[in-house]
């Protein structure tokens, strides 16, 4: 359908290829992706290969199912990707941070995130793009500020040659999670209502929430939000989307079963006890 109506580019999403290893990939992705871009190609029409999160250990795998691109998110080291997209001879795409670069970011961050991007990764083969969809309120400046930054690089770099972004004086207070009375569930998301794996890992908190009722504590923090931002910061947050039991990072860029977070709840909650 998107071919018939003249899409040149038909981009196939999946953002749960994080979530599994390149085991699983090849079990249950490899051969229904290999004939899907094999069919787009049959019909002379180009395809893209999007995922969200941290993607990185699947690189390898999704270059064998033959896509003429590979998009990233901020999560994923586009240098060391390329090298691998590059030796499969496919283009890759990406990856400018949505919120604090394009949403909350100036021009000049902008501009120096694209210039950066650009000199980390050599010559061609790459597509500079956001990372993902733009946040609804991103600043049509910006856009256009990371546009000339591709168009016009050695004018551009020269521009920012000695810029620094300004540093934000927000301050956040963590929990006393010594002192807490029950244990505390937080869920670190880019946006649970715009970001599938992180709809599902906010799913699977959810549902311990069910399981527990009352006497568990569940909350979401948002890469959306300055203030969840410096949260993450002060957190040492490194991968989106994370859960923290009582302060501890226990499932980074992994959706954890219900079996396994009810485990790790109980035994957080024993640890309270003694």
């Amino acid at each position: 359908m998107y071919m018939d109506a003249g899409m040149d580019v038909v981009a196939v999403v999946d953002p749960l290829v994080s979530q599994i290893s390149p085991g699983h990939f090849e079990e249950f992705l490899s051969e229904p992706f290999t004939d899907l871009f094999a069919y787009i190609r049959e019909n002379k029409k180009f395809s893209s290969f999007f995922v969200c999160g941290n993607a990185t250990r699947n690189i390898e795998v999704m270059c064998r199912t033959k896509p003429d691109g590979i998009a990233v998110d901020e999560n994923v080291n586009m240098a060391a990707a390329k090298k691998i997209t590059d030796k499969y001879g496919i283009v890759i795409g990406g990856n400018i941070p949505l919120t604090t670069v394009m949403l909350h970011g100036t021009q000049q961050d902008n501009m120096k995130c694209v210039v950066e991007l650009i000199d980390s990764l050599g010559i061609g083969s790459y597509i500079v793009s956001p990372g993902c969809d733009m946040p609804y309120d991103t600043p049509l400046e910006n856009t256009i500020a990371a546009a000339q930054a591709v168009h016009e690089t050695a004018r551009v770099r020269d521009m920012i040659k000695n810029y620094e972004a300004p540093k934000e004086d927000i301050r956040v207070e963590l929990p006393d999670y010594g002192s807490l009375s029950n244990p505390l569930i937080e869920v670190c998301t880019l946006d649970s209502e715009t970001c599938a794996a992180c709809a599902y890992m906010m799913g699977a908190a959810n549902e311990v929430k069910k399981h527990f009722g009352n006497v568990i504590d569940v909350v979401e923090y948002k890469y959306m939000v300055k203030q969840d931002i410096a949260r993450f910061i002060k957190m040492g947050v490194a991968q989106l989307p994370s859960i923290y039991i009582n302060g501890k990072l226990v499932y980074s860029s992994l959706i954890p079963s219900k079996a396994d977070f009810i485990e790790k709840i109980n035994t957080a909650a024993a640890e309270m006890e003694q």
